[in-house]
């Protein structure tokens, strides 16, 4: 349970991804790359969309939902059906719901990785997480990170668009070398969002 906790959580990450930038990512050309892209990501206020996520360990099997963001410290994912899961902050905690074993867990948002995502203002300078790689492919920017001595909770990818820089997918590899893909799409930036939405609620 607490590793499905952990692995999300640090997928979060991705909307905002703080870090050490160490000296050999630190050149002129990357610091352009990482304020266009802190830039983007500190204009989001709320963001809702779809979301596909595939796991290669789960064969063909791809996970759909729809994401929802308030910032500060409020968000929620909810997987379509077959699956079972949502995540929610409700702006003091962190929640986990397992509805197929009817199972529920709390963190504290200020004890996990979602306190980057959800915090109102970021840097790529916070030492809380180390910056591993910076490329430009194609049309995308390709931000990749991990957790400062916490690497095995993996290595997060942060895709963008270059232009326009916009927020488009995550990559996760987890210390198994499983990976795990997000790409958004129907993605609305800053629209009202129900904030009903982000009050957690067990199903009877």
């Amino acid at each position: 349970m607490k590793k499905i906790i952990y692995l999300f959580l640090f997928v979060l990450m991705a909307f905002n991804a703080d870090a050490v930038v160490p000296e050999k990512w630190n050149t002129k050309e990357n610091r352009e790359v990482l304020n266009k892209v802190e830039k983007m990501l500190h204009s989001i206020t709320t963001m809702q969309s779809r979301f596909s996520e595939f796991v290669s360990k789960d064969g063909d099997f791809m996970k759909h939902g729809n994401f929802y963001l308030s910032r500060p410290n409020k968000m929620r994912l909810i997987y379509d059906a077959p699956v079972e899961l949502e995540f929610v902050a409700d702006g003091q905690y962190f929640i986990y719901y397992d509805k197929s074993f009817d199972q529920v867990s709390y963190l504290e948002i200020d004890q996990t990785p979602a306190a980057i995502l959800l915090k109102p203002d970021f840097t790529f300078d916070d030492p809380e997480f180390t910056l591993t790689n910076i490329e430009e492919d194609l049309d995308e920017y390709r931000i990749s990170a991990v957790k400062t001595g916490q690497e095995e909770l993996g290595e997060l990818t942060l895709i963008t668009g270059v232009d326009p820089v916009d927020f488009r997918q995550w990559e996760l590899v987890d210390a198994k070398g499983i990976k795990s893909t997000v790409g958004l799409y129907e993605t609305k930036m800053n629209v009202p969002v129900d904030e009903n939405l982000f009050i957690f609620k067990k199903e009877e």
